[in-house]
């Protein structure tokens, strides 16, 4: 009978073992391999939506480009080309303080009816355009007498812009690889270029862009860059690319 009872007991001890085994393994965390896939399947997803965006039309004169020098305008440029349902809550927590510290939900709600008429007007005033400017001050480095050129860090990998006044919008450019070296074989332009960056703000580049895409669970607004002008701050164009 104890033989049976030691028996019956080992066996029910090796069932709980195994069941603690099987616990541990339903409840093993997420390994790095998981977490390393999801990342490269995003990555692919983001790749394929950029390559499928509507390319830049570069006939279009760089006199129609509006300037962007805003958060605001970000926003509604980011918007316009977003794939998702526009969130009316959020937007208008960005445009308005009020309605962010209004804790009445009846009044909040009035509010965002009287405000969506006007989102709606922005979000489509941005997607009938889409081309836009902006200036940036002298990001040039020293001249490269090998590659004759003068590195840019105002297009560095992984960079972006975005404006004090709604810094949550942000926007990078699908193409700046190409602007991270401004090449200038005359020699006599490089000098004078070389002359005006060594003596510290008196450059600023001029970026023409079209925002043609979102990124995925950002809001950052994707867009190709289809001019690229180093300027003197008086205006004087020194070099386009």
């Amino acid at each position: 009978m104890k033989r049976t009872l030691s028996t019956l007991a080992l066996l029910a001890l090796t069932a709980l073992q195994g069941c603690s085994n099987e616990a541990s393994e339903d409840t093993k965390p997420t390994s790095l391999n998981d977490v390393n896939s999801t990342a490269k399947v995003q990555e692919e997803a983001q790749k394929k939506q950029v390559a499928n965006a509507p390319a830049a039309d570069k006939s279009v004169p760089l006199e129609s480009y509006v300037e962007m020098s805003s958060g605001k305008q970000a926003m509604f440029a980011y918007l316009a080309v977003d794939s998702m349902p526009l969130n009316y809550e959020k937007v208008a927590g960005q445009l308005s303080q009020d309605y962010r510290s209004q804790s009445d939900e009846f009044k909040k709600r009035d509010m965002l009816a009287a405000m969506k008429p006007a989102i709606d007007a922005e979000v489509a005033k941005a997607k009938k355009g889409g081309y836009y400017y902006m200036s940036i001050d002298d990001r040039l480095e020293n001249y490269n007498f090998d590659n004759k050129a003068f590195p840019h860090t105002g297009f560095s990998e992984g960079g972006y812009r975005y404006f004090y006044d709604m810094s949550d919008y942000k926007l990078k450019f699908s193409n700046s690889a190409q602007y991270r070296s401004i090449k200038v074989a005359d020699e006599n332009l490089a000098r004078e270029i070389e002359a005006l960056r060594s003596k510290g703000s008196n450059l600023e580049t001029v970026i023409y862009f079209y925002v043609n895409a979102t990124e995925l669970g950002s809001d950052y607004a994707i867009a190709e860059i289809t001019k690229v002008k180093i300027k003197e701050k008086s205006g004087k164009t020194l070099v386009e690319i």
